[in-house]
């Protein structure tokens, strides 16, 4: 089998690209730098062209852009109707519409809808906003990407497990450097009212996740050169970089240069996900390639996501003969760097573009998947099939 090589840039960051569009959106005049052509990014920027006295907006199966895209729509006074896919609707929301309710805004879901009626949060009485991020972080981030250009002061607190906090860490820091001037309480966080930008552009930066599929396609089976690499991150899943320097991985760093190149020997790793838990699909598959058991742990919201992916990486190392023990907040994955290589397999990604990610990784390896719907990847990153050189 030849040996793999990539070398190129990566599309930005669909996380950042959505929180920018956002801003955006308040802020005709500022300028967005970079290029994402992902599903994500289509709709939010779509949805965003279609807000109205009474709009009706299709979210697609974005939980980032429904749940930022329902709090943009609620500034504005009138009825709104935000549609997604079944998946999307079924994963929890009971966070966002009680958000809502406090924000003095009427929210329903019926069926594939959620129905919003509002005033454009006049009827928002001066009190502590709870934000109840048990279930995600992204609510907090959709307030706090919403509150420009209020004419209240906005004070909330964070309450719950803060699952994947480091996104709203992620939001905060960008919106500190637009301008928005907030205040640290006691208990949470105050936004003075009337906040403005402060900057005419803003450069998208390349997307750490998609980053670290290409980054471990070359810990697998080669070589990977990254060319955008950012200088300053807060997209937390730039931890892949540790997490490969510790299974062994060669790891070169030339200003915005990234070269990782497969070792001699993978080592097993035990890694806490609660942070980053989108990498759980991809890592799980380097682990099986590694000598030793590896423990991935702490992200029980891997059951809620896109797909449940601790069962569907299950699945698919079912069909591979990989050993494993599923946990509730992970898996325990016995590697094997020479696993007996499976012909003729066929495996249904459930519609989840990381698990594809995942199975195409072990197509590299050289075992014959074949992926049913492989389109889910365009969800988030439609240019991995050029990058990574295989055909769906």
């Amino acid at each position: 089998m030849a040996e793999f090589l990539f070398q190129g840039s990566i599309p930005g960051s669909k996380s950042v690209f959505n929180r920018a569009l956002i801003v955006q959106s308040y802020f005709p005049v500022l300028d967005l730098h970079g290029f994402a052509g992902c599903d994500d990014v289509r709709f939010m920027r779509d949805g965003l062209k279609g807000i109205k006295e009474r709009s009706r907006i299709d979210c697609g199966e974005g939980g980032t852009t429904f749940r930022f895209m329902a709090l943009r729509a609620s500034r504005v006074r009138g009825v709104h109707v935000l549609k997604g896919t079944p998946r999307l609707m079924s994963r929890p929301q009971r966070g966002l519409i009680d958000l809502l309710q406090q924000l003095g805004v009427q929210a329903q879901i019926k069926k594939n809808e959620m129905h919003i009626v509002s005033e454009g949060w006049k009827k928002f009485k001066n009190h502590v906003i709870k934000v109840d991020t048990t279930e995600s972080s992204q609510y907090a981030s959709a307030l706090i990407l919403n509150s420009w250009l209020l004419d209240f002061d906005l004070e909330f607190q964070l309450v719950g497990d803060k699952v994947s906090e480091s996104y709203f860490l992620l939001t905060l820091e960008m919106l500190k450097g637009m301008g928005l001037r907030i205040k640290q309480t006691p208990t949470g966080f105050l936004v003075p009212m009337g906040q403005r930008l402060e900057k005419l552009s803003y450069e998208v930066e390349a997307d750490m996740s998609s980053m670290f599929t290409m980054a471990a396609a070359g810990v697998l089976a080669g070589t990977s050169i990254i060319e955008n690499f950012p200088e300053h991150t807060e997209q937390p899943d730039k931890v892949f970089v540790d997490i490969f320097k510790k299974m062994g991985a060669l790891i070169e760093r030339d200003g915005k240069t990234l070269t990782i190149k497969k070792p001699a020997k993978l080592k097993a790793v035990d890694w806490n996900l609660f942070q980053c838990p989108d990498l759980f699909p991809v890592l799980a598959v380097v682990c099986s390639f590694a000598e030793g058991t590896s423990k991935l742990f702490g992200a029980p919201q891997l059951v809620a996501k896109e797909s449940n992916r601790i069962a569907k990486v299950a699945d698919l190392f079912n069909l591979l003969g990989v050993r494993h023990e599923v946990l509730d907040d992970g898996m325990i994955i016995h590697g094997n760097p020479q696993q007996v290589l499976k012909k003729s397999i066929s495996f249904n990604p459930d519609e989840d573009h990381r698990m594809v990610m995942a199975a195409v990784l072990m197509r590299l390896k050289g075992h014959g998947i074949h992926i049913e719907h492989p389109e889910a990847i365009n969800k988030s990153f439609p240019e991995f099939w050029n990058m990574i050189g295989i055909k769906p």
